[in-house]
């Protein structure tokens, strides 16, 4: 991201996880303050930030109004339903249901999140380049599902492990295409193969 800024230009990058990582963070930060789980709000104070700063520069740099009205639509969306839901989780006095609602719907964008990078996987596989998939997410993403998997069997939190061992299959499946299709130009097809009429004298030959 920060390279991209540099240039001015997403390139490959696929901007389609910056706003889920911006909404599942904002989410996990309430379901921290249901648990008063302090390890929870201190990872995700980080990733709102983060969040805000990728939604912000996938939406500067992107030249497809598509992908600009997408990012305002799910950024939208996403505050009005922590909003509401927070509002909820506020005057509720039934803590399970409390706990259960936040962990449900923290664990539907979490595990959105994890695989909306396979978003492209049509692309990955037409062109047989991974140049799409981001490297460093994919890394940091299967290193942070093991060791929140870890962290959720221990503490036997299932909100946390159930979703962490699918983001984590998620993750290896990413790893599995991009080594076998390394990032790179698109293999020749027998549609480029056809010569172009070579010109001579203003005649084709």
């Amino acid at each position: 991201v920060l390279h991209c800024r540099k240039i001015s230009d997403l390139g490959e990058v696929n901007p389609d996880p910056f706003p889920f990582l911006l909404g599942n963070a904002i989410g996990w930060i309430i379901y921290s303050a249901a648990t008063e789980n302090l390890w929870i709000f201190a990872a995700n104070v980080t990733n709102v930030l983060l969040g805000f700063f990728f939604v912000l520069t996938g939406y500067g740099l992107t030249t497809s109004n598509y992908v600009r009205r997408k990012i305002e639509v799910l950024c939208l969306f996403f505050l009005s339903l922590w909003m509401g839901v927070g509002f909820f989780c506020a005057i509720t006095t039934d803590d399970a249901l409390r706990v259960n609602l936040l962990g449900v719907l923290c664990n539907i964008l979490v595990i959105i999140l994890f695989a909306s990078p396979l978003s492209t996987l049509a692309k990955v596989v037409a062109t047989r380049s991974s140049a799409s998939l981001n490297r460093p997410f994919t890394a940091v993403q299967i290193l942070n599902c093991s060791l929140w998997l870890v962290y959720g069997l221990a503490t036997q939190d299932m909100y946390v492990w159930v979703p962490n061992a699918t983001g984590l299959l998620l993750g290896i499946v990413q790893l599995f295409l991009i080594l076998i299709f390394p990032r790179g130009k698109p293999p020749v097809t027998a549609d480029n193969d056809i010569e172009e009429p070579l010109v001579s004298d203003g005649h084709e030959s």
